[in-house]
């Protein structure tokens, strides 16, 4: 099955016993590259240069559902980005198809001989780059010189790539921007990842009580993706309509958490923005934390709430540079 992410972009969704794809060879990057962080671009940008140096189509090959979500479906939510999210950011990465393979037990069954030498000519694979840690198959058994002593007999070669590192010598994973949202540090995230960490999804109605106070909010739940700093930050605000840049409407203030002075309606982002009155609702935002600016808190009534609001506010502004000044991140 097939849909048009973009004008140039084809994401496709592909199964194990799904009919072989159509279309020229690939130089495929592979991975779960949850977040899109800037290691998983070095992956994807090797094998672009390949495509273009070989005459390939660039592409890339990851798994939906993320592999650990099928293992342990208990977890807390992990995800960096959500399934839109991700195909977008992998759409500006210069390649020209996105396969996402099904994650189900048919692939779980599958191992590492199988999946060279029947997955990977199936959904056109010439050659496959990766992380130097890359593991695939049943029990986590291939690696990549596992795919070129199975892959020399149907014409596949793969190659490790370099793990990137910061500037302080530690490798740049997932695992560490979740853990800097975790700290409350967007900026150590945004680091690592090459730009804003954002929460997306699409505005739902709340109990507007934000807007009899003077701060009306949009409100969009958190779902699957991990959960940061349960607090206030400044952020910056896109409308992602499904074209290929998503375009920055206001700054503003955001509670992250549960909100303890109120009754919980789960995990929410509420975002106040500057200087704007439009309708949002049912619109697709990108929330882009800018500073974590105090924790989440319980206050004793709609008065103080009132009061600490206002200090937000004031000190997100402060933080933020004027809209006109800046560009989406």
């Amino acid at each position: 099955m097939t849909d048009q992410h973009n004008k140039s972009v084809d994401v496709i969704a592909w199964a194990v016993g799904d009919a072989a794809l159509d279309g020229p060879p690939l130089a495929a990057a592979i991975g779960n590259f949850d977040g899109v962080h800037r290691g998983h671009q070095r992956v994807v940008a090797a094998a672009c240069v390949a495509a273009n140096r070989d005459g390939l189509t660039p592409a890339i090959v990851t798994f939906d559902p993320h592999p650990r979500e099928f293992f342990r479906q208990d977890d807390a939510p992990f995800h960096l980005a959500d399934r839109a999210e991700k195909d977008q950011l992998l759409s500006g990465l210069h390649i020209d198809r996105i396969i996402h393979i099904t994650f189900d037990d048919a692939l779980r069954r599958t191992d590492a001989a199988d999946f060279v030498s029947s997955i990977l000519p199936a959904i056109g694979v010439q050659q496959l780059y990766a992380g130097e840690d890359f593991a695939f198959g049943r029990g986590r058994s291939g690696h990549i010189e596992t795919i070129n002593d199975y892959g020399q007999p149907v014409g596949i070669t793969a190659h490790a790539v370099p793990l990137l590192q910061d500037e302080n010598s530690v490798v740049i994973s997932s695992s560490r921007v979740r853990a800097a949202l975790q700290a409350g540090d967007p900026v150590a995230a945004a680091a690592m990842l090459g730009r804003d960490w954002a929460i997306t999804g699409t505005v739902i109605t709340g109990d507007q009580r934000g807007r009899t106070i003077g701060y009306p909010t949009a409100n969009i739940a958190l779902q699957t993706l991990q959960h940061p700093a349960f607090g206030v930050y400044a952020v910056e605000v896109d409308i992602d309509d499904g074209s290929a840049t998503p375009y920055t409407i206001a700054g503003g203030v955001a509670n992250i958490g549960v909100r303890p002075t109120f009754d919980s309606r789960g995990v929410l982002c509420e975002v106040h923005l500057f200087d704007t009155d439009r309708d949002l609702y049912g619109q697709r935002l990108r929330v882009r934390l800018k500073a974590f600016l105090r924790p989440e808190q319980r206050f004793s009534g709609v008065d103080e709430l009132l009061r600490q609001i206002a200090l937000d506010a004031e000190q997100a502004r402060q933080i933020l540079p004027p809209l006109t000044m800046r560009q989406s991140g």
